[in-house]
């Protein structure tokens, strides 16, 4: 468990993954480049562990907010043949059509 600094720095985090991901129409988009969006357009530099699991989190199909596809099959293990996309449900979530998740923030 973290401290509560911890807690709001990781909801924070999946709240501004969402919301570049829906920027994106929900269209794929490369890890590696949702990796530079964060750090460069939004001032959150994560390592690849970081952002595997908040992807994680935001995946699992408890929440439904985004999905993942490996970019080339066989290789879902490695990060950077990753790509990710909010889900409607994501859309959802941040225009307030679905109850808060406590675990996002924006």
């Amino acid at each position: 468990m973290g401290n509560l600094a911890d807690d709001i720095r990781h909801e924070t985090q999946r709240g501004v993954i969402l919301m570049v991901l829906i920027r994106r129409n929900l269209d794929w988009v490369p890890f590696g480049e949702l990796k530079q969006q964060l750090l460069r357009g939004q001032g959150y530099p994560l390592t690849d562990d970081e952002l595997r699991f908040q992807l994680l989190y935001l995946a699992d199909p408890a929440r439904g907010y985004i999905e993942t596809m490996p970019l080339r099959a066989g290789r879902p293990e490695e990060l950077e043949q990753l790509q990710v996309r909010a889900t409607a449900k994501a859309v959802d979530l941040i225009d307030g059509r679905i109850a808060a998740d406590q675990g996002v923030a924006f």
